[in-house]
């Protein structure tokens, strides 16, 4: 889940296209929602507009105890209001009180719009004619240990090899202006593309190259079709894919692929494409 303080709403928001990024400079929230204050009559309400092309799911949560306030779906280009106060409290009384009781996370996606499909057959995401090992599987004890990459898949493509979409989709976030890669400081600096399915879960195709990218936010893409291209940035050691599937809240889900149907994937085997 991506967090932010409620401090934002007291600064002026600014918003810019994945495409005006410098190298290595971080996504932040500005690029994906915006948070604004609005007074009618004696109503002074907190607004969340959400830029992206995908459905979020924001979410209040106490400071004090972490414990979840409120759960809110915002569709794709839209606003709603996450929170208000009326009366004769002063306004800049209101926004503390907001600031200093709560915290607002948002994931991309929400349950009500996802029902995935896990019957569904994946197309393996590389070329065809050549078999590429597994690295790691899922639940691998390297780092698909948690909730959002625990069915996750780690492909060995090396450095420039093409990268197809193993599903038919709406590409919701292209980042392809990281260079770097490293440990764990790098874990939100890895070139990648996600793409919206039409069961509304989300496939995340990770440590691309820079400018390795061959489509844009808003493209619909077939399966099969060549996206992008295999680099080495993020958090990672080596180069390789990082391919994975969530519904909401990041919650990864176990994938299968056309010629291994109902098998999983192990590590250190080698599969090809085989339709």
């Amino acid at each position: 889940m991506k967090t932010l303080s409620l401090f934002s709403i007291f600064i002026i928001l600014s918003s810019y296209s994945y495409g005006q990024k410098t190298k290595d400079e971080p996504v932040s929230y500005e690029d994906e929602i915006s948070l604004y204050w609005n007074k009618k009559n004696d109503t002074l309400k907190l607004f969340v507009k959400n830029k992206l092309l995908v459905p979020i799911e924001v979410i209040l949560r106490e400071r004090a105890t972490n414990n979840e306030s409120s759960s809110i779906l915002v569709k794709p280009k839209d606003s709603t209001v996450l929170t208000f106060c009326s009366g004769k409290i002063p306004d800049s009384i209101c926004k503390k009180q907001f600031n200093d009781s709560l915290r607002i996370g948002y994931y991309y996606g929400h349950k009500s719009l996802i029902k995935p499909e896990l019957d569904y057959l994946y197309r393996l995401p590389f070329k065809k004619g050549k078999k590429y090992s597994v690295s790691q599987g899922f639940n691998g004890k390297s780092t698909h240990k948690s909730i959002a990459s625990k069915y996750a898949i780690d492909f060995q493509l090396e450095i420039g090899e093409l990268v197809f979409a193993a599903r038919e989709g709406l590409v919701v976030q292209v980042i392809d202006w990281f260079t770097k890669y490293g440990g764990k400081s790098f874990m939100k600096k890895a070139n990648k593309i996600v793409i919206m399915h039409d069961d509304g879960t989300i496939a995340s195709y990770v440590h691309l190259d820079y400018k390795g990218s061959f489509v844009k936010v808003g493209d619909r893409v077939s399966k099969g079709q060549k996206i992008g291209v295999s680099g080495l940035t993020g958090f990672t050691s080596g180069p390789h894919l990082h391919f994975v599937v969530r519904k909401e809240r990041d919650i990864a889900i176990p994938i299968y692929f056309e010629g291994y149907e109902n098998q999983e994937l192990k590590r250190r085997r080698r599969y090809k494409v085989k339709n």
